[in-house]
């Protein structure tokens, strides 16, 4: 007998803009998304902080760690570019496996970061990264040191759920996942079973073939989403179409196929 998978569906980036904030509030309102994790340096990280007590009944919240993107809440200089802001992700990257970045100076920001969150009253349910860079050398070394100070249990690991045809970037991904998961195993914290993109899931085909228990008989897998409003994609646009993954969240498509693998909604307190 098969068991009913059971589903997160979690979007990055609350608090990045407002109107990144406003899409994924919508979702979560709309019962599509049960967990989102916070950014605390971003321009929409007060509106953000705002908004998530209003929600904690219906998803679970997270901090979002960023370490590319924007300027540093400390200051570190192995972590930032001549002008003060953080490094580039390649840059990041690159760092990390050189051994140039500073364990005292990543320990510090990331308990920032938390801390910000933590000091709003929000519950925090579990700690990911902002283009999965809580992963990288060093860095996943920081996080295991940082998050027992705040009582946090649990830890995204970004390994997904099929390689077959990915590209080199993925694979390179998920080998640092597959690091990441003996580092944060071995301090007892808790991840998915697997992650998968819903970028991945809203192809036609990838639609028709898709079976979550099959992906993943035991534990749970994560669904991880970046939806925001239309305004959103053009104020900053990116990687990923966010208002069209708010649309297929919120599409009959997307209630069929859970229905289809009796899909169990949980969130990151589940696990």
């Amino acid at each position: 007998m098969t068991t009913a998978p059971s589903l997160i569906l979690h979007a990055d980036d609350f608090g990045e803009t407002a109107e990144i904030t406003a899409g994924i509030c919508q979702a979560i309102e709309a019962g599509v998304v049960s967990s989102t994790s916070i950014m605390a340096n971003m321009p929409g990280t007060e509106d953000a902080l705002q908004r998530a007590p209003r929600l904690e009944d219906r998803a679970s919240f997270g901090v979002h760690l960023n370490l590319c993107e924007g300027q540093p809440l400390t200051r570190g200089a192995s972590l930032v570019d001549e002008r003060g802001n953080f490094h580039s992700k390649r840059a990041l990257f690159l760092r990390a496996v050189r051994g140039t970045l500073s364990l005292r100076e990543l320990e510090a920001e990331i308990t920032a970061q938390i801390a910000r969150i933590h000091d709003s009253r929000i519950r925090i349910s579990h700690v990911d990264g902002h283009k999965h860079l809580h992963q990288l050398p060093l860095v996943r070394n920081a996080v295991v040191r940082v998050l027992p100070r705040f009582g946090i249990e649990r830890v995204r690991v970004t390994r997904l759920t099929r390689l077959a045809g990915a590209k080199p970037a993925t694979l390179v991904r998920e080998a640092l996942a597959w690091q990441a998961k003996r580092t944060f195993r071995r301090a007892r914290l808790r991840s998915p079973a697997r992650v998968v993109d819903l970028q991945a899931v809203m192809q036609p085909v990838q639609r028709r073939e898709t079976s979550f228990s099959r992906w993943a008989p035991e534990g749970a897998i994560e669904v991880f989403c970046h939806p925001g409003t239309r305004q959103a994609d053009i104020e900053k646009p990116g990687s990923c179409r966010r208002f069209d993954e708010l649309t297929y969240l919120l599409s009959p498509s997307f209630q069929e196929l859970l229905s289809a693998n009796d899909a169990r909604m949980v969130s990151y307190w589940d696990i």
